[in-house]
This record gives C-alpha cells, structure tokens and sequence, in this order.
C-alpha cells in the first residue's frame, strides 16, 4: 500500500478523467448524468462516484487517489482472505499472494481515475464474491450466497463487465465439487445452488434490460483483429504483467504507457508460466480446471475487448487496464493449481510415485525445506514488479495538466475579478482534442467555478492562456489590416462605413478581431466581418484596445455610422485567433 501510495499521490488527471468531472460539474447529480452512456459503458454508480469526489473536493486529486488506494486495500484484504481459506497456513500461498499484490497490471487502476471508477468494482467484486461462495459451499448457509449474488449486483452499476462475476462463481463452484466427472460436477452444482443461479439470472436480466435501453455507440463495420489480440494478451503483455513486467512501457500521450517488454524477458515470462502449468498439472491432473478458470476469464476479457475497442486494432492488448479483472483470477488459479482445493470442498489427486520437489538434470533438488524457495520467488517478484511501478509512475508523476490546471486556477483568481477568456484549444498533452468539448478551459476547468466569462461576443479586456496556463493578454496577428494612412491616426472613421481589408482571407471559423483605437468620446457603432454583421461596439474615450468576436471567412472589416466628432482612429487591426501576449497581471 505505501507502494501504491507513493505511485498515486504523486499522479494527476488525465483525458477522459476530465471529461467525467466536466460532466460532474455541469449536470450535477441528475438522471441525465447517472443514466448517460460512455463509450457504450452504463455506469450510474461510477458517475455516482465522480460527482460525489467532484463535489467534494473539484479537480482536487489527493481525494481521488485517497479513494483508489482505499478500494485498492479492500480488494487487497479480500484476496488475501480467499488465498488463506484456499491454501490453509501454507507458505507456499505467499506467490500467488505477491503476483496479487504487486502486479502491474493493476497499475492504471490506482493512478488513471476513468480506470478506477470502473475497474475498482471488479477488483473488489472478483475476490468478494468468490469468498462468499466458498463460505457458501463450505457451510451451505444461504446468507453467503445470498451475498455473492448482492457483491455482483452492487458491481453491475459501476461496470458492465462485472457481469463477468456470475460465470466465475458458477466455474469455481464446479471446480470445488467433490465428484470426479465434470458432467456430475456441473449437475450437483446446478442442482445443489439452484436459487442462487436463479438469482443471478434475475439480476443479470434486469441489468441487461436496463443497458440495452440506453442509446449506445455505433460499432464499426471493420474486421475484428481477435487473432491478433488473443496473441498479444497471451504471449506478450499479460504474461509479463503476472511475473512483474513488463519492465519497459511504450507511451501513449503524455502519461499514460501501454507494455513493452523486451522480447527476451517477454519469451521467459510465457515459458515460466508454461512450465508451471505443465508441472502443476503433471503432478495433479486435475489442476487442468484452474487454469482452464484463468483461460477462460482471458479469452473474456480478450472478446470483451475485440467487441468494445475495435478501432483501437491488436495494440489495444498491450494496455493493462483492459486485463485488471486477471489478476486476482490468476492468484485463485495458481493456488488451487499449486496446492489444489481445500481438503473439505474436493480432492485432487497427486500421480503416485511423484516426489515434489521433482528430478531436475538428473538430481533431485535437495532443499532441507521446501519452503526455501518461496522467500527467493517472492522477492524476485516484488524487486520485478517494482522496476514497472517505478517506470509506469513516473510518466504519470510527470503529468503536464498538472502544472497547467495550477497556473491557470492560480492566476485567474489572482486577478479578483470575472476575467474575459479566449476559450481556445488547451495544448494537446494537457488534453487531447478528440475529447471536444473538454479540450477548452471553461469546460476542462468546469469543476473549479473560476471567475471567468469564456468567449465574450466583445470585450476591452481579452486575456488568453499560454501553454503552461498561466494568463496573458490576447494578441491577435493572424490576418492583419496593413497600416493606415491617416496621419497621426491610422484608419479615420467617420461617416457611413468605413472599409479595412486585411492581408489575407481567414476560413470559415470563429476568430477575435483586435482593434487598437484612439476616441475622443465615447461611440457605440456597428462593427461587421464575414458573417458577423451589424454588431454594436463601444468604443471608449482615450487610447484602448477591444476584441471582437467574428464568425466566418474573415477578410475585411467595416465600422458605420461613426460621427466625425468621436475622433476615431484605428491605429491597429487583424483577426484570427486570440494568442498569448503580455503576461497578466492583477
């Protein structure tokens, strides 16, 4: 936990981790919020989740690390509990414990918001509901079925694959059966839990109901790549994952990292796990169903995968965050593989006349204890587990949106007043532009409620954001006006219309006009560009400047109807888009 403490305090929001708050901000805790598909995801109780740390502490991420790490130590306790009942006072049962723990692959949980609203559920809801089934079967007291079947229910609303939790129950209960035969194992499963599966069914059903409802995304007419994923979850990025890699991260954007191990670590991860599979199952051939219990849950999340992220092609597999439900899957099924299921529930069989530790060269490994090898495994995957964390941490403790969120909320404030800002496109590291509208600082910072007046149809007083957030006055000089010839003046207006053309002709878009300006007294006259026409401006008496704003293909610009004796003069003229000028100051 101190691992994970230190890896997400030091962390920030990211892409979609915005778009939530905004969300948050904007709707408030309404039906319109908790009932809105994301990305095809139904999730009431997630957004439930955002709006409650939304409101409690705005863009403030010290609460939703907090929160993570919290849910990260109910999931940690859970799984050690399920371990422990599984294995008994084994010391053996620290591995699958470790891998637990100290998997990476969890990673993106802790430290990426979107992730955890999501994936906190399962990681809670997996060990949660197993170890209330194996109370249930245990003890055959219905109230831990009961529970089982409430863990997934209370899931399903903060993630649509929670729904995954039913088959895993129903695989373990098969597995812990005591019959030899599968077809009578899953029989006495059906038959013995009956009502509980009905329960399932009915929850499940009315989840289902509910999701199919809601206006999902269009998915894509392209073929899905399922070779392709299946290839790279199963012999490159989850087998790394589960022996602490993958040591090496490729960057997507400005924190976030998919795996990338080395091809000489990655081919030693799946023969490591190949081996343990085969020696797991040559000892006890039964230890066949717990991995078949960790095969099947990957091929889920592999199929999940293929149907949710298709455009995402066969690279999606190498993001962690899609494979967080594994991880505590596979501690289950390498403890019921190495130790096979507690003596009450079901027995395994060992091969007659196989010694443990097995022949190795020739020679029987002599160890005055077998337990000496579990301090040495245990510590190679802390000390491998920890290069990735270290790795992966970084990139997200070097989080640009951090700074630019501060310098913005610090400098606005600053100036003790409603400031009029150019809303434009913050830099693409702070906030991606596919996530329009949350790309632009009134939405970005929506939760803050910052004094600010976004996109002012005109303004005397027009201040940017320069790329490290911090405020300057806008300056335009995209198309400018070339210098008048009126002495001492610029462009004299006066009369019905006046004419500036400007160097170039701007597309179709909302741009600023900027007009530098002398006035003798103050005049309200019709400013007009492209499409904006007829638009009243207040020019004030003495030397200013006002920003206009203007739609369309920009090339010229007319003042009407400005009497003689305002004494206007125009000594500066462009339009286009509002850049960082002068730094501000209160």
């Amino acid at each position: 936990m101190l691992i994970r403490a230190w890896a997400a305090w030091g962390g920030y929001f990211s892409l979609d981790d915005f778009t939530f708050a905004r969300l948050a901000a904007e709707k408030g805790l309404t039906s319109d919020l908790l009932l809105t598909p994301y990305n095809s995801h139904f999730m009431p109780g997630a957004y439930l989740m955002v709006w409650a740390e939304t409101t409690i502490a705005p863009l403030d991420y010290r609460l939703v690390a907090g929160v993570a790490l919290a849910g990260m130590a109910i999931s940690y306790v859970l799984i050690w509990l399920l371990i422990r009942r599984l294995a008994g006072p084994r010391l053996v049962a620290l591995v699958p414990l470790t891998i637990a723990l100290f998997s990476p692959i969890t990673l993106p949980a802790t430290l990426w918001w979107a992730v955890s609203i999501n994936q906190l559920a399962m990681l809670i809801a997996i060990p949660g509901a197993l170890l209330a089934q194996l109370a249930y079967l245990r003890t055959g007291r219905a109230r831990y079925g009961v529970i089982a079947v409430v863990t997934a229910a209370l899931a399903l609303p903060f993630y649509e694959k929670a729904a995954l939790v039913v088959p895993l129950v129903f695989v373990f209960t098969v597995v812990l059966q005591p019959q030899t035969d599968l077809p009578d194992r899953i029989k006495a499963a059906l038959t013995r839990f009956t009502y509980q599966w009905g329960a399932f069914v009915v929850v499940g059903a009315t989840y289902a109901g509910i999701y199919l409802t809601r206006p999902l995304d269009e998915r894509s007419e392209s073929a899905v790549d399922l070779g392709g994923l299946l290839g790279n979850a199963a012999t490159n990025s989850v087998p790394s994952g589960l022996l602490g890699g993958p040591w090496s991260w490729k960057a997507i954007g400005a924190v976030d990292a998919s795996a990338h191990p080395p091809v000489a670590l990655r081919t030693a991860a799946v023969v490591i796990i190949l081996a343990v599979i085969a020696l797991t199952v040559y000892r006890r051939p039964l230890a066949y169903q717990a991995w078949v219990f960790f095969g099947g849950t990957l091929l889920f999340d592999v199929l999940v995968l293929a149907v949710g992220r298709l455009q995402l092609g066969s690279g999606a597999a190498m993001e962690y965050r899609y494979f967080t439900d594994l991880v505590p899957i596979a501690a289950v099924a390498l403890t019921l593989a190495l130790l096979g299921p507690p003596a009450w529930a079901a027995t395994w069989p060992q091969r007659r006349g196989i010694a443990w530790p097995p022949v190795v060269g020739g020679t029987r490994v002599a160890l005055a204890n077998a337990n000496a090898l579990v301090l040495p495994l245990v510590v190679a995957l802390f000390v491998s587990s920890l290069v990735s964390t270290v790795k992966y941490s970084n990139r997200w403790h070097d989080n640009p949106a951090k700074d630019y969120v501060a310098n913005a909320q610090k400098s606005i404030n600053a100036m003790g007043r409603t400031v009029d800002l150019y809303d434009g496109a913050v830099p693409e590291q702070v906030a991606w532009g596919v996530l329009n509208p949350t790309n632009f600082p009134s939405r970005l910072m929506a939760p803050l409620d910052l004094p600010i007046n976004p996109d002012p149809d005109v303004s005397d007083d027009l201040y940017v954001l320069d790329p490290n957030g911090q405020l300057s006055h806008a300056s335009v000089t995209s198309a400018k006006a070339p210098a008048g010839t009126a002495k001492n003046c610029g462009y004299r207006i006066a009369g019905k219309r006046v004419p500036i053309f400007l160097d170039k002709e701007l597309f179709n878009w909302w741009w600023y006009a900027e007009l530098r300006y002398t006035a003798k007294e103050t005049v309200t006259i019709p400013f007009n560009s492209a499409k904006t026409l007829g638009k009243k401006v207040t020019f004030e008496k003495g030397e200013h400047t006002v920003w206009v704003k203007v739609q369309g293909p920009a090339g010229w610009i007319t003042l009407d109807d400005a009497p003689k004796s305002a004494g206007l003069c125009i000594s500066y003229a462009a339009v286009g888009v509002a850049a960082p000028g002068e730094p501000a100051t209160p």
